[in-house]
């Protein structure tokens, strides 16, 4: 029978390294590890002599913890390494299938707060799908509106959205998941788009935004970090919105919805700074900038052309 793994009295690890360690311990042994993915644990394991051991230890412990029997456990030190070593490691291990859907009604937005730290504040009629494991912390935007605010870890955090991919770089941003168009917005730090159908692979910085579809991102363009979070404030922000998008917005805030009464007013492109709350004031002002008329119709408010 094997003895338990040494522990010298200098070699507990704080909880954080001992999370880290088991983290990477979990990820490596997972059946399809890109080379991406062993190069990053290279590089932590050769940071310091400490994340050495306390690999190690779990490595040790893989392999002794079923035939280490009671009697044989030597010092309480021993015994609280050794604990916060399996803990560690159980706790991640229980995340492997922990996941969550979090979804708002029509005006209803939600804030969130992560197991690691993370904060998603989550806009009217939206739908996310929260999924964390030990490996990764995978967000994916079905629907609607989300903000991000990431907390930093060894496990890579994503966003996926629309038909691409959104890998953080330490970051504040937003994702807007519009019919299949997606708008993201950055206001701390960077991101890193990769679209399902192409290699090439978009940065994006703080104080910039853009959009992307099927297989290409495009308008990109400078923003403030006010803007980012402009609906955190009960206000829509616009630059060069369609007509479309702009009812579409409407209707995620409020019960009555605004229809397009011909499909070309989508053509009509609408900038400004507009309350959420006022949609009667919206209304107004759309009608005094553009060559539309309102229709007040008992399936909603229709827009017509003057």
């Amino acid at each position: 029978m094997s003895p338990p793994p040494r522990l010298d009295h200098g070699d507990v690890a704080p909880p954080a390294l001992a999370e880290e360690a088991a983290t990477w311990f979990v990820r490596m042994r997972q059946p399809r590890v890109g080379e991406h993915e062993r190069q990053r644990f290279r590089r932590w394991l050769a940071t310091s002599d400490k994340h050495q051991r306390e690999y190690a230890c779990f490595e040790k412990l893989w392999g002794a913890l079923d035939s280490v029997p009671p009697q044989r456990r030597r010092k309480k030190r021993l015994a609280a390494g050794a604990g916060l070593c399996i803990a560690a490691l159980a706790a991640l291990l229980q995340l492997t299938t922990g996941d969550s859907i979090d979804q708002t009604g029509i005006g209803e937005t939600r804030h969130l707060n992560l197991s690691d730290g993370s904060t998603v504040d989550i806009d009217a009629d939206s739908r996310l799908h929260v999924e964390y494991t030990p490996w990764r912390r995978r967000i994916t935007v079905q629907q609607g509106q989300a903000l991000f605010k990431v907390a930093p870890g060894i496990r890579p955090f994503e966003v996926i959205a629309g038909h691409g991919r959104l890998r953080d770089i330490g970051t504040t941003f937003n994702v807007l998941e519009d019919q299949g168009q997606v708008t993201v917005s950055v206001a701390e730090g960077a991101i890193e788009i990769n679209l399902d159908h192409s290699e090439r692979k978009w940065l994006l910085s703080a104080g910039r935004q853009a959009s992307y579809g099927a297989d290409v991102v495009y308008a990109t363009r400078q923003i403030s970090p006010q803007e980012v979070e402009s609906w955190l404030h009960d206000r829509w922000q616009f630059e060069n919105a369609s007509l479309g998008e702009v009812a579409r917005q409407i209707n995620r805030q409020h019960e009555r919805p605004v229809l397009l009464g011909d499909a070309s007013l989508d053509r009509y492109r609408v900038s400004g700074v507009f309350e959420r709350q006022d949609r009667a004031g919206l209304l107004k002002a759309l009608c005094a900038i553009l060559p539309i008329r309102l229709e007040e119709g008992p399936d909603g408010t229709r827009l017509r052309r003057r």
